[in-house]
């Protein structure tokens, strides 16, 4: 953690922030994707988003549409070990989960669902059917973090196998969008139903979307007051501080994590003008501006949701393979779909908030539990693809 300057020093910094406008403040939101650009992003970081070649062998085309999958923080947590011949082992990393936000691994553990689906859907594209087993050492708890754990063992069939699959068409152009949608657009009813559809391909989950203006203001408040408790709880705000990577240089080093592309703060993180460990108080002016650039999530045509009756290892998986089919979805429709995962975080300051959004969806938190909250709509503006890690950054040969 950088060392705090002397006190003088400080309070001038403090006035250098405040005169040069929103660029730090847009930085200090970061620690929830607030903003993160694709102008300025490293090509090097981009470059796993290019189509693989058909020419890979199949467990590595496998895993190079795998590894696009979304995931919370955009830590792509995973180890493929491919020493059996023939099959695919995923490990959860261990040293890329989110303790703080995510105790119990389970919003990594849907990220590990997205990965799994991805890689399915490459298979089939090559005429192959996969064989997926959960958990061969057994099912974790769902209330340990997951460190290391074997969460799945694929084996593929031969060819002819298998029919591709419709939407894998869309998994280079899918993109979680994190600016403002038109609030004017409603989305027809066939779209929520292609949603329905495209995630259903997961049985025994529960799904469900809200269009009704009263009941979308009320999700969008609950959905900023959790963001401000993410926000204003060191340990939370300090596990996305880490995370954050700001201009180029450290995009291309980490390509993980949180990037920061914009012009402003590379600018006054590279004269130290910029601390990112400075967790935010309540009633600053970094504060009011941190919920300002939290208004484009408030934006958009209704709210797509994902539930579970409990809250099973091998349901959470499910959930991460149906969230990733409804966003490919989506993007075949023209539609985004950007999941806004603070309330519910299991974290204790955030216990009240998530009560009080299970209930607003009809949900009972003794007997269900809310995986997924997205919101759905027509972005104003294209957005860019996030860094992924190379291929062989995962493997385990």
């Amino acid at each position: 953690m950088t060392p705090s300057p002397p006190r003088g020093a400080q309070s001038s910094r403090r006035r250098f922030i405040r005169l040069a406008g929103g660029g730090v403040v847009l930085a200090a939101a970061s620690p929830l994707a607030v903003i993160g650009c694709a102008a300025g992003m490293p090509t090097a970081a981009l470059q796993p988003w290019s189509a693989p070649t058909d020419t890979l062998e199949i467990r590595e085309f496998m895993l190079a549409y795998a590894l696009l999958a979304p995931n919370p923080h955009n830590r792509q947590p995973w180890i493929a070990d491919l020493r059996e011949p023939r099959a695919i082992t995923l490990f959860c990393d261990s040293d890329r989960l989110l303790p703080e936000t995510d105790p119990f691994g389970r919003q990594i553990m849907i990220g590990c669902g997205a990965f799994l689906e991805l890689a399915v859907q490459a298979a089939a594209q090559r005429g192959r059917a996969v064989q997926v087993s959960l958990f061969p050492d057994g099912e974790p708890p769902d209330q340990t973090l997951p460190r290391g754990v074997r969460v799945a063992r694929l084996v593929f069939g031969e060819p002819g196998s298998a029919e591709p699959d419709p939407l894998f068409a869309q998994v280079l152009e899918r993109r979680t969008h994190k600016g403002a949608y038109d609030n004017q657009r409603v989305v027809a009813a066939p779209l929520w139903q292609r949603l329905y559809r495209a995630s259903a391909a997961q049985p025994s989950l529960m799904l469900g979307h809200v269009s009704e203006s009263a009941r979308m203001t009320a999700l969008r408040h609950l959905t900023r007051t959790a963001f401000e408790i993410e926000l204003l709880t060191p340990a939370t705000y300090l596990e996305s501080a880490r995370l954050l990577r700001i201009g180029p240089t450290e995009i291309e080093r980490h390509r993980d994590g949180i990037s920061i592309t914009g012009t402003m703060p590379r600018l006054l993180d590279a004269v130290g003008l910029f601390d990112r460990f400075e967790v935010p108080r309540r009633g600053t002016d970094a504060h009011r501006r941190m919920l300002d650039y939290w208004k484009p999530f408030e934006t958009g045509s209704g709210y797509f949701w994902i539930a579970t009756q409990g809250n099973r290892r091998g349901d959470q998986l499910a959930v991460g393979r149906a969230f990733v089919r409804a966003q490919l979805q989506a993007t075949a429709d023209g539609l985004s779909l950007h999941p806004l995962s603070q309330a519910l975080q299991e974290f204790d300051a955030m216990r009240e908030p998530r009560r009080t959004l299970h209930a607003a969806l009809g949900l009972d938190p003794a007997a269900h539990t809310l995986q997924m909250l997205s919101r759905v709509g027509y972005a104003l503006e294209p957005a860019g693809h996030s860094p992924r890690r190379a291929l062989s950054d995962l493997l385990r040969a």
